[in-house]
This record gives structure tokens, sequence and C-alpha cells, in this order.
């Protein structure tokens, strides 16, 4: 298992043995899940323990923190697998609108032995469109359109918004609000790799495709990775990716080897 150095030591035993399936731990997950927004961390392996757990027992699917894993995913790693492994353990409340489960009673309910109706599903407020917004947001990642991610990202969707687009706004607002630095973040993906397919490219596509605005937080950002600001035109340093260098490949033919070649095509 993959070892993350700011993972607690009791998180780290609890993933790496059978207690992981103990639906009685999870909210030792998702306390670690909120630790990672709060301090600008990322632990995927812990993070996919949780919704397995949720995969496994339905009853116990938090959907709040169900999310903040699939936009952790998103912020951390844009250009990686991790979404994906991520959303193929969504359950069906995510994936195709089944309803979600019952919301928890209320602490002073009784406890009398009569008999109780059973709970009802809670009432969806934009989960599963909201799960659908961070999938599109992943999907345009993945096929670098960095300005349709940007715009969808900050303006969410004007053409044939669905009835509960204010609601993932909203949502999509507080995981933006919760996870420290994440559009920092995102941007620092891009920037790496604007630095593997580039040389040189224009100031304002840069812009455009790094979500930028302000003239001098590309400054800033020029500053920290060693690019040049010239006029107009961005230069980037020269690495293995965006150097091309001609390989001359040369293959050696014994007379044996056309022999036998010339041999078989005769027979």
């Amino acid at each position: 298992m993959l070892a993350n150095a700011n993972r607690p030591s009791h998180i780290e035993t609890l993933i790496s043995g059978v207690d992981r399936y103990n639906p009685s731990n999870v909210h030792l997950l998702e306390d670690y899940l909120q630790q990672q927004l709060a301090n600008d961390q990322y632990d995927l392996l812990a993070n996919l323990a949780l919704l397995k757990l949720y995969q496994f027992n339905p009853a116990i699917l938090s959907p709040p923190a169900t999310l903040s894993v699939l936009f952790l995913s998103l912020v951390h790693a844009p250009f990686s697998p991790d979404f994906s492994l991520a959303w193929a353990l969504l359950s069906d409340s995510f994936v195709v609108g089944a309803a979600l489960p019952p919301a928890a009673p209320d602490s002073d309910d009784d406890d009398d032995e009569e008999e109780q109706t059973p709970a009802r599903p809670a009432e969806p407020h934009g989960e599963k469109e909201t799960a659908s917004r961070l999938f599109e947001l992943s999907k345009l990642l993945q096929a670098r359109k960095l300005r349709a991610f940007w715009t969808l990202f900050r303006q969410g969707q004007e053409e044939g918004a669905s009835d509960r687009e204010d609601e993932v706004r909203a949502r999509v607002k507080g995981l933006v609000e919760a996870a420290q630095g994440c559009e920092e973040r995102v941007r620092a993906s891009m920037a790496h790799e604007m630095e593997r397919s580039f040389r040189s490219i224009k100031k304002s596509t840069l812009e455009g495709f790094l979500g930028i605005s302000d003239p001098s937080q590309l400054g800033q950002l020029a500053s920290a990775r060693g690019w040049t600001v010239r006029d107009s035109e961005v230069q980037l340093p020269a690495n293995d990716s965006n150097t091309p260098k001609g390989q001359v490949t040369h293959e050696r033919i014994e007379i044996e080897q056309l022999t036998r070649l010339l041999g078989r095509t005769q027979t």
C-alpha cells in the first residue's frame, strides 16, 4: 500500500487491515477527510476506503463526504486516474439518482416499544447533479479543455441548466471554500502541463489556460516556475518533453538472415 507522509498512524493501521471494512470506523475516515480539506492535504487510499465503506453499507452514506472525496481527487490530481477510481465506487444515489439513505434521527426521539414507521429517504438537494458536474469538470481536464473547465468551474452551466442548478452552484462553492488553496492546486498542475507542451506561448493564451485575470498573478507564477514574460509572450524552460530530439536508429542485418528470408519466400 502506498505510503503517505501526512497520514496519521491510526488511519494507516485502519486502512491496512480488515478494520477498513468495519462500518463503525466510518467516522474516523470522515474526520480525516475534513482534515485533508482544511489542511490542503490529499490521501487517495484513505478516501477510497471511505467510499468502499459507503458502497458496502449504503445506510451510513454521507453525501457531503462523498462529494468532498470527488472534489479532492479533482483538484489534487486533475490529470491522473484518481477521479475515475473514486467515481467507480459511488453508490447508485449519485450515479443513477436512486434514493438517498434515510436522514439521521433526532437525538430526542422516543425510544418506546411502539412500532415505528419506516424512515423515509432523505430529500435530495442536488447531490447527484453536483457529482455529475464534478464528472463533467474531470472530463474537461482529461481532454485538456482548460478554458471550458474554468468557465464551468466558476460560472456553472448557463444553457440547458437543470432545475437544481442553483443548488449545484452552491454546493460547488461550498467545496471550494472548504478546500484550502484548491484553485492554486489545479493551476499548478495545469502549469506543469504547459511546461510539457510549450517552449513559447502567447501571454493571453496562457492566462486563458490557467484561468488568470490578474496580470500580477501571472508574474508571481512565472517567477516561481522560472518562466520569462516578454511583452505578449511567455518563454518556458526547456525540458525533455517540450524539446523534440531527432533519433536515428541503425539496424544491422546479417547476410545469413537475408539468405534465410529469401529461402523461405521461395518455398
